[in-house]
């Protein structure tokens, strides 16, 4: 199974990925997964994410990596 990595940080701009995700989940052989530093963001939008992996336990074998967009990535980030 090919596996897609959604990277979600807190702030993530919720709306610029949906289409994406939708067409990779509607596929028996991939399944769409999220990441991020801590177990739950927040975004612009309001939405809370529980994701399924913290970036520094991430599997081995990934196939997509997909970085959202969001009001994030203009801080001051470790």
């Amino acid at each position: 199974m090919k596996k897609a990595i959604f990277c979600v940080l807190d702030i993530y701009a919720d709306w610029k990925f949906g289409y994406l995700a939708g067409q990779l989940n509607q596929s028996k052989e991939r399944r769409v997964e999220t990441t991020s530093r801590q177990s739950l963001v927040t975004s612009i939008g309001g939405f809370k994410t529980q994701v399924n992996h913290r970036i520094d336990q991430l599997p081995d074998k990934i196939n997509l990596l997909v970085l959202s967009g969001g009001d994030s990535w203009s801080t001051d980030n470790q």
